[in-house]
């Protein structure tokens, strides 16, 4: 109400009234709280390791606490390797890059791989503190397991009923540092019961659908700022339609994804068997980079999410896989590319920053292994194809 009506209404003395005015309102909005100043704001800022310094340095200096992260990718891409390392990290202690917190892992597509989590915990760990056991630490590998609260929910109902209740309920604890969402767009991307009613049903379920993710995200900032924590949801792409294979039919707004297989048997007149191509690394990653595959559930989402990590890969040839061969008698001085034989061909990794407040957009080439992602050097990938060949 307007000042002189709250006078009015209380029946005090201006002076008491305006003592009065100020507790109510500090009361009621404590905005004072509210105010930092910039180098206190970098002082307070807290990141979550990748386990690479490489990668953290790519994003910035990691997963920030207090942010949205989505990690896309096709299928097999190891977008869940990703989150597996990230929810060991998040446990470790803040003096080697962790939160020294629990994790929530939300899983959407099945079974939770804890075998797999288990199997990277001591190889990661021993990357990232120079040991071979992390019992020095948190307790040891059980204890990392522990921490971590695991739901399997296998429809969308359930899905937003753990988001409602449960989810906020661990939060409050104070010591979760990680919510991992696999994936965000599983029970959202398609409507699962055949659009029934036609048209106007399936149009009202991407309506519906538009409105949980307004609503899921808003929830997500609100904790993420509240709790100190960060929240990393893996998200699927979908194929652009579209004569150009640009940005026509991309709603998200954002630089498509993957590059379809080749279609032509040879490439350039190089000689190489069907389906091969011969790029240097930039090269193909930006060839893939201009494909026709974008991040799912458009614009709205890409609206809320504070980074985008977007995960390729594809298996083939680097530059350092081929090897060059002379055409025979007669051919003087001619050579020409020789493809080594299919069963022979590796899978190469790439990892992109491609949306960040923290960081500009770059890319690194990198390995899965036991420990998880790590990245590799041009003269890394180098050696590794003339492993490969041999």
């Amino acid at each position: 109400m307007p000042f002189a009506e709250f006078v009015r209404t209380t029946g005090l003395g201006e002076e008491q009234a305006r003592r009065a005015w100020d507790l109510i309102g500090s009361a009621t909005y404590p905005w004072e709280s509210r105010l930092m100043v910039a180098s206190e704001m970098l002082a307070s800022e807290q990141w979550i390791t990748t386990g690479d310094p490489r990668i953290d340095e790519l994003l910035g200096g990691g997963v920030r606490l207090g942010s949205i992260v989505e990690v896309v990718g096709e299928s097999a891409t190891g977008k869940t390797q990703l989150c597996l390392q990230l929810a060991i990290a998040a446990q470790l202690p803040e003096s080697v890059g962790g939160a020294d917190g629990d994790v929530i892992y939300i899983s959407t597509e099945g079974a939770f791989p804890a075998q797999r989590l288990a199997a990277m915990i001591d190889p990661f760990v021993g990357r990232v503190c120079g040991e071979q056991s992390p019992s020095s630490h948190i307790g040891g590998a059980d204890e990392f397991l522990r921490r971590i609260q695991v739901a399997e929910l296998d429809d969308m109902e359930t899905m937003f009923h753990a988001l409602d209740y449960k989810v906020p309920a661990l939060l409050s604890t104070g010591r979760v540092r990680l919510v991992v969402i696999d994936s965000i767009a599983a029970h959202l991307r398609f409507d699962m019961d055949g659009g029934e009613g036609g048209f106007d049903g399936s149009r009202s379920f991407y309506r519906e659908r538009t409105s949980h993710l307004v609503q899921m995200g808003a929830k997500f900032k609100r904790w993420a700022d509240e709790y100190r924590c960060a929240f990393v949801c893996i998200n699927q792409v979908t194929d652009i339609i579209g004569r150009n294979g640009g940005s026509e039919g991309n709603s998200a707004g954002q630089r498509p994804l993957l590059r379809p297989s080749p279609e032509s048997a040879t490439e350039g007149g190089s000689g190489l068997s069907a389906g091969l191509s011969l790029m240097d690394s930039d090269g193909e990653f930006e060839a893939m980079a201009r494909s026709r595959k974008a991040p799912a559930l458009g614009a709205v989402w890409a609206n809320t999410i504070n980074v985008r990590i977007m995960m390729y890969q594809r298996r083939g040839l680097a530059q350092s896989d081929i090897v060059l061969a002379d055409l025979g008698q007669g051919t003087t001085g001619q050579q020409q590319a020789v493809a080594p034989p299919r069963h022979l061909l590796r899978t190469r990794r790439w990892l992109e920053n491609s949306l960040s407040p923290w960081a500009p957009s770059a890319q690194c080439e990198v390995v899965l292994d036991d420990g998880g992602f790590r990245h590799i050097s041009s003269e890394q990938s180098l050696d590794q194809g003339r492993q490969t060949r041999l």
